[in-house]
């Protein structure tokens, strides 16, 4: 059967880079070391303000207005208030000079060498103003985008620095570590008053050290990690940017000459960026670790744009890396690269019944390898069944054998959905479906109907349960970042069955008569029904690519968190009737209200248990909490410091095995499982991390089936640096060799590894 002129389009390399965006992982990887574009940006018209709060007497760093704590004036239009008085209608001025500082070092930003206490450590016997002070700057009201910072380049750790912008928490107060004395957050803020008001309320003894008040229509930073004069830096790790978008995702095709790492001699560190599945992070991952000790300078240029062409606002921090991280000592692998491998848009690596490695692409292929003795790959065969039975091209992720096929008689079973071309994808439209034959043509659906989200959430992997014969686990992708409607995921609400692990027993579908499980929107299948198909066997799941089911009993799922921006779910009062299809039989609180421009969360390993809900919020199963809520002042597992404190998770909450901490993107998982001899790694988890990590991390469960963090391990040789970014992984049984998908995000194709241990 020829290709219609459609799936010819669709399959042609210039469609590859679009297609590229449909991954869980990140997305859009670029070396940062090629040569920019010489043309230089325009910066977009607009006014930028810069204060730096220091002394009189200090030099002001370049481009800033020093602003040395002199009271309010409104023929200047700047300067201090009393901290009380901003609930009355007549702000009181207050001058806090005397409370200005400089610690006068060369190894930080010369921004954070200077700042002006808004509260006076009360313990201190020097001459101070300890009025609680907060800064105000007459401006027409409208929108802004603004950035503070606080922190003390000092010794001294004696205060929980804290801001607000007009009335808007932005920088949460902590307290400061040896290492990390610094926050720096950037906010867009509406001003309704006539005057941009930063208060210090919540915090304690809190440190200001500058502001910038910029246009509130331009994409910007909001975060970063490291933070600001962050010191002891991995020097391996990667650099994270946390974005806000006013408009659309980022131009991912302006990442190369917009982002950039130098070090101390000012030379451009070799590194890839990438950004999200949504478009809202940059993360840049140097190819080679970082020399220990030294000063790094993470910049973003207004060359960077978001898509309707809207340049970024510029943005600098700087970080000292710590002692080089050694040999974990306990394995090494070599990394192998294939020649008869063909580029393709790999998203998943399996190993037959009959000793061939599968690998399922983007665009619907799968391609089938014979495997050498030395564990090469040769003579490739391209099977486009799917693609034909559809007429035109499908995303696959899930990719099983079921445990009944043989080398004879093979038996695959995949998951697939609209292929993401740059616009929003249509929702219902993932599938479970069987392939069978000699060269897997016979094609079957099982399960139709399957909600989707606009970009890259969909109906992820599957596994079978060794213990239950005919019964499939589906991972099912959020429709929303954070559990509400929001911008950036094209105000699509979650569904039913979205964000989920689904159990799909086979024993009760007819092969044939494939089951509609649309729910919403003209569809009504209920997976609550007694002899319903496909049930939610655990809920909460944000978006995991892959699951294991570990030989200990345990299934593992790796989830990824939302970046920042995300909204979540209120509490309705009264609760709706659908709660009493909660596994507890009702929802008995918290009550917690809803909140927009949610700040990123972690990624995290969960031990999935059936019934049990792991964080990602849906309103229609009478699901509000975000993770683990916010229950006390002091560092909670998985918490949500936007929450108040006191706000407990859901009572159906599973917990977490791991914490992978911001922006890792943990997809591929695999139990190492070496046959024959005893590898120092067997029955060890090991995750894919696609994006900060763009390596492989390895995991020891203990007794209670939660990771020994103790024993976790990174680093190993051969399995760091990979480029392109790994999002797959398979092991050969039978000698340990592990083959690794990845993806050139910039092109949309990609590859696959031979990874073999020494």
């Amino acid at each position: 059967m020829p290709k219609s002129k459609a799936v010819s389009t669709l399959l042609s390399p210039s469609r590859l880079p679009v297609l590229g965006l449909v991954l869980t992982g990140l997305l859009a990887a670029c070396n940062s070391d090629k040569p920019p574009i010489t043309e230089p940006e325009p910066e977009p018209s607009g006014t930028i303000l810069k204060f730096n709060f220091q002394p009189a007497g200090s030099t002001t760093p370049e481009g800033y207005t020093a602003e040395t704590g002199a009271r309010y004036d409104d023929g200047r239009g700047y300067g201090w208030v009393t901290q009380d008085s901003l609930n009355s209608a007549s702000h009181v001025p207050l001058d806090v000079s005397v409370n200005a500082r400089d610690r006068k070092l060369n190894t930080v930003d010369p921004r954070l060498n200077t700042f002006i206490h808004m509260q006076y450590n009360a313990n201190s016997s020097e001459p101070a103003v300890r009025t609680a002070a907060a800064w105000e700057y007459k401006i027409d009201n409208g929108t802004y985008t603004v950035t503070v910072s606080t922190g003390d380049a000092s010794p001294s750790l004696d205060s929980k620095h804290g801001l607000n912008i007009e009335g808007q928490e932005a920088i949460v107060p902590y307290v400061p570590a040896a290492n990390n004395k610094f926050r720096t957050v950037t906010q867009r803020v509406t001003v309704s008053d006539g005057r941009l008001t930063i208060d210090a309320i919540g915090g304690t003894n809190t440190k200001i050290n500058y502001v910038i008040i910029a246009p509130g229509n331009r994409p910007s930073v909001r975060e970063t990690d490291p933070e600001n004069g962050e010191t002891n830096v991995a020097p391996t790790g990667a650099v994270t940017a946390d974005l806000n978008l006013p408009s659309q995702a980022i131009d991912s095709g302006t990442l190369t000459q917009a982002v950039s790492l130098t070090g101390p001699d000012g030379n451009k560190i070799p590194a890839i960026v990438n950004t999200s599945g949504g478009g809202d992070v940059v993360v840049l991952k140097p190819n080679a670790p970082l020399e220990p000790f030294t000063k790094y300078t993470f910049e973003i240029s207004p060359a960077l744009k978001d898509g309707a062409g809207n340049n970024f606002l510029p943005y600098s921090t700087s970080f000292v890396t710590g002692a080089a991280v050694g040999d974990p000592g306990l394995a090494a692998f070599e990394q192998v690269k294939q020649a008869n491998v063909p580029s393709k848009a790999y998203t998943s690596v399996e190993i037959g019944p009959d000793g061939k490695l599968y690998a399922s692409t983007l665009t619907g292929e799968i391609l089938r390898f014979d495997i050498q003795n030395d564990g090469t790959l040769t003579n490739v065969k391209v099977i486009d069944s799917l693609i034909k039975a559809e007429g035109g091209p499908r995303t696959i992720i899930g990719l099983k054998f079921d445990p009944s096929s043989t080398a004879s008689n093979l038996v695959l079973w995949i998951t697939n959905n609209v292929v993401y071309t740059g616009q929003a994808a249509p929702e219902w439209t993932g599938k479970i479906t069987q392939l069978s034959g000699a060269n897997l043509e016979k094609v079957q659906d099982y399960v139709v109907g399957l909600p989707r989200s606009v970009r890259d959430h969909m109906t992820n992997s599957i596994s079978f349960n060794p213990k239950e014969k005919g019964t499939l686990y589906v991972l099912q992708g959020s429709d929303t970042s954070t559990g509400a409607p929001d911008t950036q995921w094209g105000l699509r609400e979650e569904k039913l069955l979205t964000g989920s692990l689904l159990r799909v027993d086979l024993n009760k579908i007819q092969a044939g008569s494939p089951v509609n499980v649309k729910t919403a929107e003209g569809g009504n299948y209920n997976p609550y029904a007694p002899d319903a198909p496909v049930t939610l066997y655990a809920t909460g799941i944000r978006n995991a690519f892959d699951m294991v089911w570990h030989t200990n009993g345990h299934l593992y799922v790796p989830a990824n968190g939302g970046a920042a921006g995300g909204n979540t779910p209120s509490v309705p009062s009264p609760l709706p009737a659908t709660c009493a299809n909660r596994p507890d039989g009702s929802y008995k609180g918290p009550v917690v209200n809803g909140k927009n421009g949610m700040k990123v969360q972690n990624d995290f390993l969960f031990k999935v248990e059936k019934n049990k809900y792991y964080g990602h919020p849906n309103p229609t199963r009478c699901e509000w909490v975000l993770n683990g809520g916010n229950p006390t002042a002091a560092k909670d597992p998985a918490e949500v410091i936007d929450y108040p404190v006191g706000t407990q998770p859901d009572p159906n909450w599973g917990g977490v095995a791991y914490d992978f901490g911001e922006h890792a993107s943990p997809n591929g998982v695999i139990e190492e499982y070496t046959m024959p001899g005893n590898s120092l790694l067997k029955n060890r988890l090991m995750v894919v991390r696609y994006s900060k990590g763009k390596d492989i991390i390895i995991l020891k469960p203990g007794v209670d089936g939660n990771i020994v963090a103790s024993e976790t391990l990174e680093n190993v040789p051969g399995l760091t640096n990979f480029n392109p970014s790994p999002l797959d992984l398979t092991e050969d049984r039978s000698n340990g060799n592990l083959y690794v998908a990845q993806l050139d995000e910039t092109t949309g194709a990609g590859t696959i590894l031979l990874v073999r241990p020494k």
